[in-house]
């Protein structure tokens, strides 16, 4: 008897437990399909004359990277696998992410597992969040506001190094600093976000830098990425790390690695 009621206890919570999860899936799969979803037409394609008013190193990345050719409005699929660091003082904690960007709508969706942790990062409409939930059950982190915006509004700009076609943005401006160095101010709604973009001795970007809300606190960020590969059809990093330059010390927060990589057409 007593068996019997424990396995049914165990029962039931699991199905609580896929309940959650499946719930919190729901929910970022409606984002998606708002962040993907675009009356613009798929079939343009990127030609030389969409780079002509360009830096010329923003110009060249881009023809190494490969976007000539590729659809203007599109959307990206990818899958990482990494560590992060919730606290200077806590250890590195492992997580799988799926990540979703457009270049219909100036976005992403990232969403990770750090079981028993699930966790959904956004910018979505000129608006960001961050959701940290228990199994999907019970938020225990949700950041909203001015300050998230532009955080989230951050990292999609320096996260665009893994789009690079999301450098065509007509709602960047952008201007050369030295010989490998371009400066870009991105406007979103009343968000003004200006990064640097840092190129090696190939004319590929290494690093950007950018200033970001940690906490309540604005700070310097900082993210350097890996080698270059090709995936489907695009020379993009295979990893990035994300770091905290602090006046105390640089703080490593975040790394991750692209396991997969798919480009989508816009959904009507």
């Amino acid at each position: 008897m007593a068996l019997t009621l424990i396995g049914a206890i165990v029962l039931i919570l699991i199905a609580v437990v896929v309940i959650g999860m499946q719930s919190f899936n729901t929910r970022i799969e409606k984002e998606r399909i708002i962040l993907f979803t675009s009356d613009k037409t798929a079939n343009e394609k990127i030609t030389e004359n969409d780079l002509d008013a360009l830096p010329d190193l923003i110009k060249n990345y881009l023809i190494k990277t490969k976007v000539l050719g590729k659809s203007k409005y599109c959307n990206l699929i990818f899958t990482q696998k990494g560590q992060i660091k919730t606290h200077p003082k806590k250890g590195w904690l492992s997580f799988t992410a799926t990540q979703y960007m457009s270049s219909n709508t100036s976005g992403f969706i990232w969403k990770a597992q750090a079981l028993p942790m699930l966790i959904r990062d956004k910018y979505i409409n000129q608006k960001g969040e961050v959701k940290v939930s228990l199994l999907g059950l019970k938020n225990v982190v949700l950041f909203s506001g001015p300050k998230v915006d532009q955080s989230s509004l951050g990292r999609y700009f320096g996260e665009l190094i893994w789009f690079p076609i999301g450098f065509l943005d007509p709602d960047i401006a952008w201007e050369d600093v030295n010989d490998k160095t371009v400066k870009g101010t991105i406007i979103k709604g009343d968000l003004s976000l200006t990064g640097y973009f840092y190129f090696d001795k190939n004319g590929m970007i290494d690093s950007f830098r950018t200033k970001r809300y940690r906490n309540t606190t604005l700070e310097d960020f900082v993210g350097k990425v890996g080698a270059y590969q090709n995936y489907d059809g695009l020379l993009v990093p295979n990893k990035m790390t994300a770091i905290w330059d602090l006046k105390d010390g640089k703080l490593e927060y975040f790394k991750a690695d692209i396991i997969e990589y798919k480009l989508e057409n816009s959904m009507p």
